[in-house]
């Protein structure tokens, strides 16, 4: 994959067994946006780099873009499912975007001394929802397919 100028390569981010869905495309949507994560946290702890607004930009415009294109693509997987829990899902899906776009608003008042506070506010706040969501909200809707016998797309 092309290196983006100033942050680490993104890379093929293999995702541990509690994370798997068994829908290869979520599972591969996540892992790239597990990777913007990784990102974030690499650039929290680089004591090299002085400025970091940009790069901070870089990975909540990627993460925003994948996060919409993954949550997208979920939604109808769960509506084809007739999964019941479909509405409360979204919701999910909705505080996550609106977090995300409330931490890019914020980059432009961001200084050198307050930078990295919100660098690591971003990286515990993802770290923590996707544990969550994937592990409990994701897998209840694994649990419906499975006792409904539906074959994942």
């Amino acid at each position: 994959m092309k290196k983006e100028a100033g942050l680490p390569e993104m890379k093929h981010y293999e995702i541990s067994d509690e994370y798997r869905t068994g829908n290869e495309t979520i599972d591969q949507q996540h892992a790239r946006m597990l990777d913007h994560t990784q990102r974030a946290y690499q650039l929290f702890t680089d004591e090299n780099m002085l400025f970091k607004c940009a790069d901070i930009n870089k990975i909540l415009e990627g993460l925003s873009y994948n996060t919409a294109e993954h949550f997208a693509y979920e939604e109808g997987y769960m509506r084809e499912l007739g999964y019941d829990r479909l509405e409360e899902h979204i919701r999910h899906h909705e505080d996550f975007s609106r977090k995300i776009q409330e931490f890019i608003e914020r980059v432009p008042q961001l200084s050198l001394d307050t930078q990295d506070e919100m660098l690591g506010e971003v990286f515990e706040y993802l770290q923590e929802w996707w544990k969550v969501h994937i592990t409990q909200e994701d897998m209840k809707y694994v649990e419906f397919a499975k006792k409904h016998q539906t074959a994942a797309p």
